[in-house]
C-alpha cells in the first residue's frame, strides 16, 4: 500500500466582487484569494482492492463530496492511472464548512495533487487546475496556492506576491451559509434595487469580466492592512439575513482589528492585525466580549481562530510505501511557495 498525507490549507477573500448573473445561471467573480494557516488534513492511499473509499464528515452523503468527485474527475482526466488499483481518502476536518473558507475546495485540491504523485502521472500544474475547475470553482486557486488574483468561476488565476506580514483574526458565527443562496439573494437585492448594480461588465471576446486591473488590485493589497479599502459584495447580503453580524463586527473593531472583511459567502469573517501575536490577543478580547454581550445562542458554536496568511495551499508532509520503507521525516513538494 502506499499512502501520503497533505496539510490542505483554507483561504479567506480579500475583496469580492460578484458580477452580473449571465444567460448560463452563473456569475463571473473578481477578487484576491489568501491562503492562512488552518488545515485538513488528507490522507490518501493506493489499495489491491479496486474501487473508491473515502472516511470523514462532509455534511452530505459521500457521492456528493468534493472529494469524490475530485477523484472521479482525476480518473477521468488522467490517461495512466492503473485501473486495478483502489483508491481509499480520509478526510480529518478542522476548516468549518459553510464558512468562506474554501474547505470543500482546499480538500479536492489536496486529492489531486496526491493522486498526481501516487500515480506518477506527471500532469502540470495547468492540466491539474483544469481537473478541478470541474469539481468546484476555487479548486484551480488551491492547486496554485499562496495568494492570487482570481476572476471568471474562479478558473482565471493569476498568482502574486503573497503577504506574511499580517495577524488574522477569524471568526465562524454558529450559522453556515450556503453559496448558490447566497448568490440568489444577491441577485434578488440587486433585481429589486435594494443593492446597487455590480461594478463592470464583461466586454465581447473578454474571458472574464474585469472591474480593476491586476495591478491596481496589487498594489491596494500591497498597502498596510489599515489602509485596505476591499469590498465583498456578499457582506451586505449575509448582513440583511443575519443582524448579529452588526454586533460582531462592533466587537471585532473593539478588539482593534485594522480592517474586517466577510469572506468568500459567508458566514466567517475576519480581522486583521499587525502581528500574529496581536491577533492571538485580541481572540482573547473577543471571547471575553462575546460573553458579556452577546445573545446566548452566539455563544456555544462560534468558532475563532487567531491566525495568520500562508504561502502555500497544499503541504506534502508525509508518505510512505510499506514495502519499501518509511520517510517520516521528508517534506514532499508544496504547492505555493515558501
Amino acid at each position: 500500500m502506499q499512502r501520503i498525507e497533505i496539510q490542505a490549507y483554507a483561504k479567506i477573500n480579500i475583496g469580492l466582487t460578484v458580477f452580473e448573473r449571465q444567460a448560463s445561471g452563473y456569475h463571473d467573480i473578481e477578487g484576491i484569494f489568501q491562503n492562512v494557516n488552518i488545515a485538513d488534513l488528507v490522507t490518501l492511499s493506493l489499495v489491491d482492492e479496486q474501487g473508491i473509499v473515502i472516511h470523514g464528515d462532509f455534511g452530505c452523503p459521500v457521492e456528493q463530496s468534493s472529494v469524490y468527485k475530485a477523484i472521479v474527475a482525476f480518473q477521468q482526466g488522467c490517461g495512466a492511472c492503473p485501473a486495478q488499483r483502489g483508491i481509499e481518502a480520509r478526510i480529518a476536518k478542522k476548516i468549518p464548512s459553510g464558512a468562506g473558507l474554501g474547505g470543500a475546495g482546499a480538500d479536492a485540491a489536496a486529492i489531486i495533487l496526491g493522486l498526481n504523485m501516487l500515480f506518477n502521472a506527471r500532469l502540470s500544474r495547468e492540466k491539474l487546475a483544469d481537473i478541478g475547475a470541474g469539481v468546484a470553482s476555487d479548486v484551480p486557486f488551491f492547486i496554485y496556492g499562496g495568494a492570487a488574483v482570481v476572476r471568471g468561476r474562479g478558473d482565471i488565476v493569476e498568482p502574486i506576491e503573497p503577504r506574511g506580514d499580517y495577524g488574522l483574526l477569524i471568526v465562524k458565527p454558529y450559522w453556515d451559509s450556503k453559496t448558490p443562496e447566497a448568490y440568489a439573494m444577491l441577485d434578488m437585492l440587486r433585481d429589486t434595487g435594494e443593492l446597487g448594480a455590480p461594478r463592470g461588465t464583461r466586454n465581447p471576446g473578454e474571458m472574464c469580466c474585469v472591474s480593476q486591473p491586476t495591478d491596481s488590485l496589487v498594489a491596494k493589497y500591497a498597502l498596510s492592512t489599515s489602509s485596505w479599502t476591499f469590498q465583498n459584495d456578499f457582506e451586505p447580503v449575509l448582513r440583511k439575513i443575519y443582524p448579529e453580524y452588526a454586533l460582531l463586527f462592533e466587537i471585532m473593531r473593539e478588539c482593534g482589528a485594522d480592517f474586517i472583511s466577510l469572506s468568500g459567502s459567508g458566514s466567517s469573517f475576519y480581522g486583521t492585525f499587525p502581528s500574529n501575536d496581536s491577533a492571538v490577543e485580541a481572540s482573547k478580547k473577543f471571547t471575553e466580549l462575546l460573553q458579556r454581550r452577546a445573545k446566548h445562542n452566539l455563544l456555544p458554536t462560534t468558532r475563532i481562530f487567531a491566525t495568520q496568511p500562508l504561502a502555500r495551499s497544499l503541504k506534502v508532509s508525509y508518505i510512505q510505501n510499506c514495502s519499501e520503507g518509511t520517510w517520516s521525516d521528508k517534506e514532499r513538494p508544496c504547492y505555493g511557495s515558501d
